[in-house]
């Protein structure tokens, strides 16, 4: 069994239409000696291929990951803000009512002191 330059080269073209020199090269070797070479060399190219789309898929994985993570916090710091001004918002009322309770107070003195000031005059 020797060697067969016109199945390397019809090997070596069949790996040309993968686009990826692996291939070239696997066809090529496969045609050569006598084997299939379009089987082998889509099998590189479909392995190829499978290592491609897994890194991809574990690159997405990681930045979806990275995305629920962000929206974690950004939900955290969302709650503690609205907490935040919840808690500020009610302190004001409470001001606001406190204060409107101490104009009360001065209108009902002034009201006794004008009248203690008109029983005396």
């Amino acid at each position: 069994m020797g060697f067969n330059v016109l199945g390397a080269l019809a090997g070596a073209a069949q790996g040309a239409i993968f686009g990826n020199p692996v291939s070239i090269g696997a066809g090529a070797l496969t045609g050569g000696f006598g084997s299939s070479g379009a089987s082998t060399t889509g099998g590189f190219s479909n392995a190829t291929q499978n290592a491609v789309d897994s890194g991809y898929l574990a690159a997405t994985e990681a930045l979806n990951a990275q995305q629920m993570v962000f929206q974690l916090q950004l939900q955290a710091q969302s709650q503690q803000f609205d907490e935040t001004t919840s808690e500020r918002s009610e302190l004001l009322r409470e001001g606001n009512t406190l204060r409107d309770v101490a104009m009360q107070q001065r209108k009902a003195d002034n009201a006794i002191v004008k009248e203690f000031i008109r029983s005396i005059s």
